[in-house]
């Protein structure tokens, strides 16, 4: 710790010059994470780029947090880009404690399931895909290199994620405390992104012949297709078909607007048939008019925590016996960083 407080008073490459902006579940509710999704946030980082008044940035986006991590240059006005980009209720971190967020958060340790493995998985694709991009700096390699490090070794070592509580998993079981079973469904998927696939999995495997999935990507369907025997596709466009021949209807897509509306289902829900609908996209994919239907269920994410709850104490134990890790990383870290200045 000692060695990256000592980095953080360099002049080059400077450790206090990396910021991260964080709007997650604990500062933001659903509604004000999804209002600042629409903002156009990053055409406001990506002028900051331009100008060199920040030299390299990423932006995470999951369904329960998105941050912002940037390393700036000199003089940076943080108060006016926050300005700008009409953040309130935000946590700023800097310099040694935005390192520190990070390998927290990258270990698990500040999701609510805790130590699950998305969010490494999540973090490590958005950082190769702004590094590929030129998006990214030096320093900001160097620091998300020894992240995903970090959240490999600790899930490794403390063994932390080897319990079924994955939010997929926990979805499932979710789905299937609402009903007696689930052999006899009619399952809709829409979306293929990662969560998608990943509960398409486990629902596989508890009924493989009454499953059908969607994307707007033809192509991508056909290809998760090929991986789940039996799984049926249909065009997007086609959906609200599938919707009135289904029983549970499960949205995780990555659209910046509703996928399924009210009023192109009215006639479909006035059928009187009973339809569960689980929407775990954020900003969501249902639109909520839905649950004036007697015969409508429509849950989101912050309703399936129950779960995870009844396990809570056995991963909090183990984040606090295996919390050593992370402060050995961040000595690692800074040696790392000093050798690099050296050599500059």
């Amino acid at each position: 710790m000692k060695l990256l407080m000592e980095i953080m008073r360099m002049n080059n490459m400077k450790a206090e010059n990396f910021y991260i902006i964080s709007f997650s579940y604990k500062s933001l509710n659903l509604e004000e994470r999804e209002e600042f999704v629409r903002t156009g946030y990053k055409n406001i980082m990506e002028e900051y780029f331009q100008r060199k008044e920040i030299k390299g940035y990423t932006a995470l986006e999951t369904c329960l947090r998105v941050e912002l991590y940037l390393e700036t240059g000199e003089n940076f006005d943080i108060d006016m880009f926050l300005e700008r980009m009409n953040a309130s209720n935000t946590r700023i971190y800097r310099g040694k404690d935005a390192v520190k967020y990070l390998l927290t958060v990258i270990c698990g340790l500040d999701s609510v399931i805790k130590g699950e493995d998305q969010i490494l998985s999540q973090i490590k694709k958005t950082y190769l895909e702004y590094m590929e991009n030129n998006k990214t700096s030096a320093l900001l390699n160097i620091i998300f290199n020894k992240a995903v490090e970090t959240g490999k070794k600790f899930r490794s070592v403390s063994g932390i994620s080897r319990k079924n509580l994955s939010l997929d998993s926990i979805a499932v079981k979710f789905i299937k405390s609402k009903f007696s079973n689930l052999e006899d469904k009619n399952i809709f998927i829409i979306g293929v992104g990662e969560l998608s696939q990943e509960i398409l999995a486990i629902l596989h495997k508890i009924n493989n012949d009454k499953i059908t999935m969607t994307n707007r990507s033809r192509k991508k369907s056909i290809e998760v297709q090929k991986l789940f025997c039996g799984v049926m596709t249909a065009e997007f466009d086609e959906k609200y078909k599938v919707v009135k021949n289904s029983d549970i209807i499960i949205s995780a897509t990555s659209a910046p607007h509703l996928v399924l509306k009210e009023s192109f289902m009215k006639e479909i829900l006035a059928d009187g048939k009973e339809r569960f609908f689980l929407d775990l996209a954020v900003p969501r994919d249902i639109d909520t008019e839905l649950k004036k239907y007697n015969n409508v269920t429509l849950y989101h994410l912050e309703d399936i925590w129950d779960e995870y709850n009844k396990n809570i104490d056995r991963r909090n134990n183990i984040a606090d016996e295996y919390y050593y890790i992370i402060e050995e990383q961040m000595e690692k870290l800074g040696k790392k960083l000093m050798s690099r200045y050296q050599r500059n």
